[in-house]
């Protein structure tokens, strides 16, 4: 039973963190395939993509799966605030950040979660997790104020764009929650999915050029679009499924670190990002404080 029970915790943190890292690469790779295509349309493509991997790898369960109309409403409004403002405002962002400081901000998700949840009451807010919740922003502060240089108004534009997608999808995980509990992750994950896809598909037609040259991509920039969309994208989603069902809520949050830190080596080998001691000291600081966070919920 202590085999098998090693067994399942090692594969269990193999694919939490093959999750975050691939996801960690994927901030880094969005930088390089912007200067072929307009954000709008690169954000369609690489969820596009997500959606046909998720498909491929769930069809049989999504096919025993029914929701009522007023739950599928529920679903497509979510996916829409999740699959569509996250994926546009990571890349918007991009644009104008690095890929450093984006892995940050997007490790201070599950604090933003515990932030959603206790304003609606869904759960308490106690001394502990509202230490966290400083010791978090506090990281934040001091890794997003370091490498700025005459461009800090644009870096800070991007910063906050992507805070804006990281509490899109934020939103999704508090009110997701019974609904993934009624009908599972994959039926909910694809059918959210769906609906984002479709609008972002509308976005990019709107906002974006997707038939008047943002399609014209370099065989470099199809590579992109294929790492972000399959590796970074359906295999990430794939993995991260497979390890929450081995390992406990704080133990991915331990994985979930080799998400920023994949993103601030993939940047610096990449992008030539700098990366400053006060930056470090401002990663850990926010992944200690999503430990501690996932400890606080565990033991209530």
């Amino acid at each position: 039973m202590m085999k098998d029970f090693n067994k399942s915790l090692f594969w269990g943190l193999f694919f939490g963190s093959m999750a975050s890292g691939l996801g960690g690469v994927g901030i880094a790779v969005t930088r390089l395939a912007l200067p072929e295509t307009d954000p709008f349309t690169l954000s369609f493509l690489r969820w596009f993509i997500m959606l046909l991997g998720l498909v491929a790898f769930s069809t049989s369960t999504l096919l025993k799966t029914r929701l009522p109309i007023k739950d599928l409403l529920k679903v497509n409004l979510l996916g829409i605030a999740y699959f569509s403002g996250f994926p546009i405002c990571l890349t918007f962002g991009l644009e104008f950040t690095t890929s450093g400081r984006a892995g940050i901000v997007f490790a201070t998700m599950p604090v933003w979660t515990i932030i959603i949840a206790s304003f609606f009451q869904i759960e308490k807010l106690n001394v502990t997790k509202f230490t966290s919740i400083l010791l978090a922003f506090g990281g934040v502060v001091l890794s997003l104020s370091s490498n700025l240089s005459d461009n800090s108004g644009q870096i800070l534009i991007g910063d906050i764009l992507i805070t804006a997608g990281v509490i899109s999808a934020s939103i999704f995980t508090v009110f997701a929650k019974g609904l993934i509990k009624n009908y599972g992750s994959q039926p909910v994950m694809i059918y959210s999915l769906l609906s984002g896809v479709v609008f972002m598909f509308l976005i990019a037609f709107l906002f974006g050029s997707p038939f008047a040259g943002s399609l014209d991509l370099s065989l470099n920039g199809w590579f992109y679009v294929f790492i972000l969309g399959v590796p970074s994208g359906a295999l990430m989603i794939y993995f991260w499924g497979l390890a929450l069902r081995m390992i406990s809520p704080t133990q991915a949050a331990i994985c979930s670190g080799f998400n920023p830190l994949t993103a601030i080596l993939a940047g610096t080998i990449l992008l030539g990002e700098e990366i400053t001691s006060l930056f470090l000291i401002g990663f850990l600081c926010v992944i200690s404080a999503v430990i501690v966070l996932q400890v606080a919920n565990k033991n209530e």
